[in-house]
């Protein structure tokens, strides 16, 4: 059909709208070139101009595609269409789930909803995707049922920003494969994988203001299967633990929530000599989360630690190194004025938290709190004791803080994966579900949402690879008639952040480097940077950060951090002082072996002296980041993007101007876009 045809009189159209993104409205006269004469859905009659056909406004599907399952279903496919069809399936017909193509969009609902539960699960295996309404279960289904044809490892890639949903969709993914995927023989491995979550959630959860179960890590769990397709173990790999967190969190966010539940079962464990949360400086932004009991969770993770085979005294033991952290946090460390020094550091022999912190640790309190107040730097004719400042003293031993805390963290990873480990040595098939940070923006970036950042680039080019890349070249292969449509490539975006002399690699050189600090690396930047599309050096406001243009949002970074948190050091003095502490748990953490082990599975802190030797968090994290592609790459992936509907945390309410950007960011449009233009939908 013409234009004229498309655009007469009586057409109905979606108008760009400042709060809605777009609103309906009805062309009032027939089309002629240049005009047409529009009124809105509230009433509003204009004239729009009209330059070419590109500027025509989208048209409005027919009101019996209104509510389609699957977005690829519309007669008209493109951003108003899909955000209208969400909106409608959302908030009128309560459906948090509609399919795009190969995709699976999750709206979180912000409430509890009825449609999880063991029926549902046997109502959807056996079932292809289609035959029953959209659902995480279907796509749990498609990839069970495709591991069972095809004798191919799968994955499902859960992606979107905090509070979206993620770790909940990979819970239920989970319990889909526990369910169907358990037998007879093996009737405690789903047990423990299901415990699992409980834990994870304790140790790397916390309140975010826009999440109050916001995981601040990222997982890829596998599960595996033997010949017989019934679940015969697990295995966890995790990334990218937020550690600042463990002594900063910003106004109306909350520390890890195992913090606040020890403090809550403080009675059930008296030795912990613990008090109300509020009484710790690592804990007081905020006390508690509306309608969660933090005691009855902590009986939740004592009884999934309990599942999964930890002993009593092991679990006892990572109560008092937990606990440990909040003590050390209370340290009262002033300046020594009196004491024998200026310009240096103090901490009374009697401070009752270093007391608890020694006792409960076993550590010579003498010892600790020398390695609190003077560090030892190796010249070339001697080692010389040298005073901190009160400043550098509180940031010693908060780094302190953060170490002892992820490296207990990766500690109970390990013990988790041991527990589900499989007793088989033969290879198995296995099913992945992966839950990481969504893209991230705020008022002020740092080295954290540069490396989630970074990872979201990698995921991108993951989905644009498999979703456009390789179907097109499939159908050229098979000589379908097929014209290649172009799509946005994020390849340049990636090689600005990991190629040589890109920003992780002078990143890392600036840390070797003597004097090198945040303001050179900056320097650095915009001297060897600037030739890259993707880089900008701020116009206006901060002369101490860049811009990265990611495929998501242009994203501005501020410098300062950027080293310390890269390097991420502990000082040497201090973890002499835990390694001949007394508690078994402590001195096996610190020993030397246990930290070569980390260092070739974890991405753990550096030691100081040693770190010319040891790998930066950003390079491991780089490595770690292009291990998980590999892996990827070699399954068959499904895809879940999960939609944040409102800031509020409201049920059931969306907002058009949130949901759209996510849209945007997680390549749903761009997919939406492909399948206008003939692209089809994979089954």
């Amino acid at each position: 059909m013409t234009s004229k045809e498309l655009y007469s009189k009586g057409a109905r159209v979606w108008i760009p709208h400042p709060s809605l993104v777009w609103q309906g409205g009805e062309v009032v006269e027939d089309y002629t070139k240049g005009n047409l004469k529009v009124k809105t859905d509230s009433g509003e009659v204009s004239t729009l101009s009209i330059t070419s056909n590109e500027n025509l406004p989208p048209l409005r599907n027919p009101d019996i595609l209104i509510g389609e399952n699957n977005l690829t279903s519309l007669s008209y496919l493109h951003e108003p269409a899909v955000l209208y069809n969400l909106q409608f399936r959302f908030c009128t017909q309560n459906n948090i789930y509609t399919y795009c193509g190969i995709v699976l969009v999750a709206i979180n609902p912000y409430t509890d909803l009825p449609i999880y539960n063991s029926e549902t699960i046997l109502e959807y295996r056996g079932k292809s995707m289609g035959e029953l309404d959209p659902h995480i279960f279907a796509v749990a289904e498609e990839a069970y049922t495709k591991m069972e044809r095809e004798q191919r490892d799968q994955s499902i890639i859960v992606s979107g920003e905090s509070g979206a949903g993620k770790t909940v969709s990979a819970k239920y993914a989970m319990r889909y494969f526990a369910t169907v995927g358990g037998s007879a023989t093996e009737t405690h491995i789903e047990k423990k994988i299901l415990a699992s979550s409980p834990i994870m959630e304790a140790i790397g959860n916390a309140k975010t203001t826009r999440n109050d179960n916001s995981s601040r890590f990222g997982k890829f769990i596998k599960l595996h299967f033997n010949k017989n397709n019934n679940i015969i173990g697990a295995s966890m790999r995790t990334y990218l633990l937020e550690k600042s967190r463990v002594v900063f969190q910003a106004p109306e966010e909350r520390n890890y929530h195992i913090l606040y539940q020890l403090c809550a079962a403080r009675n059930m464990y008296p030795s912990l000599l613990l008090e109300n949360a509020k009484s710790y400086k690592y804990l007081c932004q905020e006390a508690s989360i509306p309608g969660v009991d933090d005691l009855k969770c902590f009986q939740d993770t004592l009884t999934a630690l309990q599942i999964l085979g930890f002993s009593e005294l092991n679990i006892t033991n990572v109560f008092k190194v937990f606990a440990s952290i909040l003590h050390l946090g209370n340290i009262e460390i002033v300046e020594s004025s009196g004491h024998g020094e200026t310009d240096s550091s103090f901490i009374q022999e009697n401070d009752p938290h270093l007391v608890t912190f020694t006792e409960l640790l076993q550590l010579d309190a003498a010892k600790l709190r020398k390695s609190l107040c003077f560090r030892w730097i190796n010249s070339m004719k001697e080692c010389v004791e040298k005073p901190l400042t009160v400043i550098e003293a509180k940031g010693a031993r908060d780094a302190l803080s953060k170490h002892i805390y992820a490296i207990l963290f990766y500690w109970i990873v390990e013990g988790i994966n041991k527990s589900l480990e499989s007793s088989s040595d033969a290879k198995h098939k296995f099913i992945g579900v992966l839950d990481i940070y969504g893209f991230e923006t705020f008022d002020i970036n740092s080295f954290e949402q540069f490396c989630i950042n970074y990872a979201n680039e990698k995921l991108q080019q993951q989905f644009n690879q498999h979703v456009f890349k390789l179907e097109q070249e499939e159908y050229l292969k098979e000589e379908i008639e097929w014209i290649f449509i172009d799509f946005y490539d994020n390849q340049p975006c990636i090689d600005l952040i990991e190629t040589k002399l890109g920003i992780l690699d002078l990143l890392d050189e600036e840390c070797r480097m003597p004097k090198g600090t945040d303001i050179t690396w900056a320097g650095k930047l915009y001297e060897k940077c600037n030739k890259w599309q993707h880089f900008e050096k701020p116009r206006f406001g901060s002369q101490h950060a860049f811009v990265i243009k990611h495929f998501a949002d242009r994203v501005e970074y501020e410098v300062v951090g950027f080293l310390d948190k890269n390097r991420d050091t502990v000082m040497i003095d201090q973890v002499w002082a835990l390694e001949h502490s007394g508690n078994e748990l402590i001195r096996k953490l610190f020993s030397e072996d246990y930290a070569r082990h980390l260092s070739v599975t974890m991405a753990t802190p550096t030691i100081g002296p040693t770190l010319r030797k040891r790998k930066t968090v950003g390079s491991q994290f780089r490595d770690s980041l292009n291990a998980l592609m590999a892996t990827l790459n070699e399954t068959t992936p499904h895809y879940i993007r999960c939609i944040k509907p409102n800031d509020n945390k409201l049920a059931f309410d969306y907002d058009a101007h949130r949901a759209v950007q996510q849209l945007r960011a997680c390549g749903v449009l761009e997919t939406i876009r492909l399948s206008a233009q003939g692209f089809p939908s994979s089954s």
